[in-house]
């Protein structure tokens, strides 16, 4: 029965609608069947203070049709959300489908935002549970899923284990998918073996599929394996992989979590007006408050690791916060910047006292670099590219690259 629970998990593993709105949170696959499994989603109010009333649960079907399906909320496509503050509500299905059925949900939130980065959000957890009749045996996160276009998932084949993935194609046309392995070589110090690229597969639009990659298509002589499948695709995907092994007490899975390659980039500009405050393990300068407004009751502002204060019509600098410090580098170019390692940047002197920024100050200059230890203990270098004048004020265009 769990073979053949794996087969149809990983034959419907996700499905997306390149229309759904920005904020919608994708589950690639739930999943409820008599006996066999059931789905459970815990949704949490990440605001102290408002309620949540715009914030929908949607069913389907593995062919996008509403899925009406038992759970402690009724017999229902869609569960509305009234959340009060920091309050969470468990959503489940009943394991009670006759047939076990596939299908995915969306998190719907059409609410308004605000400058609280907490106000009508909310935090999701998916898993399901294996059932062997009335009793749980195994428990499987689901991850929400997000779009890529590059990827590296691990790969294991051996004797009662194997690979399979899900792959759904974001587009509203045709998506060309390859995937290529890698093999896990001593000493581990060099280089992997090539393990060989797949024939390309093209999904039409909308369309998702999934195989083990030891099916015909893909790497049917593969019997041993250790190492990774490296991905990519002419568009915007969701993948997803489960690791199926064999144990004296029937079948188990772990679902493997892509590492997307287009979103592992750290480097940015950044534009920091002269007032504001910068958290750098994001990085995401503040443009809602400088440091001359009053702070609404309840804005935190504990996040920022650096502001850039006003002193006077002249005088003017970066200060670190809650916690964060800071060293200045001094002048560099751009090959001197790009070459400062992490071990140099861990090495630097670090204080809690400001940089000065004043007029005819040297560190108030392009070329110049400073490095920051955030609050959460990430370190960043910075190099300020340009100087911007606006009245009395000096704005700074920087370049930041955050060690993650």
């Amino acid at each position: 029965m769990r073979t053949k629970l794996l087969l149809i998990t990983m034959a419907s593993f996700f499905w997306a609608v390149p229309v759904w709105p920005h904020g919608d949170k994708i589950v690639p696959q739930i999943a409820d069947g008599a006996g066999a499994i059931r789905t459970k989603f815990d949704i949490t109010n990440l605001s102290p203070d408002q309620k949540i009333t715009k914030v929908k649960v949607l069913f389907f079907l593995d062919n996008g049709s509403p899925w009406s399906v038992a759970t402690n909320r009724g017999t229902v496509s869609e569960v509305p959300l009234d959340l009060g503050p920091f309050q969470t509500i468990r959503i489940e299905t009943l394991g009670a489908t006759q047939n076990l059925t596939i299908g995915y949900a969306v998190i719907r939130n059409t609410d308004v935002t605000s400058v609280y980065p907490d106000d009508f959000d909310v935090a999701a957890t998916v898993y399901y549970e294996v059932l062997n009749g009335p009793n749980v045996i195994d428990t499987v996160s689901v991850p929400i899923g997000e779009p890529t276009r590059s990827w590296i998932l691990p790969v294991e084949i051996d004797v009662g284990r194997n690979t399979g993935f899900a792959v759904v194609n974001l587009t509203n046309g045709p998506n060309k998918v390859t995937m290529q392995l890698w093999e896990a070589t001593e000493p581990l110090s060099g280089d992997p073996t090539d393990g060989g690229t797949a024939p390309p597969f093209t999904l039409n639009a909308k369309e998702h599929r999934a195989q083990f990659l030891t099916e015909a298509g893909f790497f049917p002589g593969r019997t041993k394996f250790k190492g990774m499948m490296k991905g990519r695709s002419e568009g915007p995907v969701a993948i997803l992989a489960l690791l199926q092994t064999s144990t004296p007490t029937g079948v188990q899975f772990a679902t493997l979590v892509p590492a997307p390659l287009d979103s592992l980039r750290r480097n940015t500009f950044t534009y920091l007006r002269q007032g504001f405050a910068l958290n750098a393990d994001l990085p995401v300068v503040d443009y809602f408050f400088g440091e001359l407004d009053t702070l609404p009751p309840g804005y935190d502002d504990s996040t920022w690791d650096v502001r850039y204060e006003t002193q006077s019509g002249t005088a003017r600098r970066l200060a670190p916060r809650n916690g964060a410090m800071i060293a200045a580098v001094g002048l560099r170019n751009a090959t001197d910047f790009d070459a400062l390692t992490l071990e140099q940047i861990q090495g630097l002197s670090y204080t809690a006292n400001p940089i000065d920024m004043s007029d005819n100050s040297q560190s108030l200059a392009p070329q110049f670099a400073f490095a920051i230890r955030t609050d959460l203990g990430r370190f960043a270098k910075v190099r300020i590219a340009d100087v911007i004048t606006s009245g009395s004020n000096r704005d700074l265009a920087l370049e930041i690259f955050v060690y993650k």
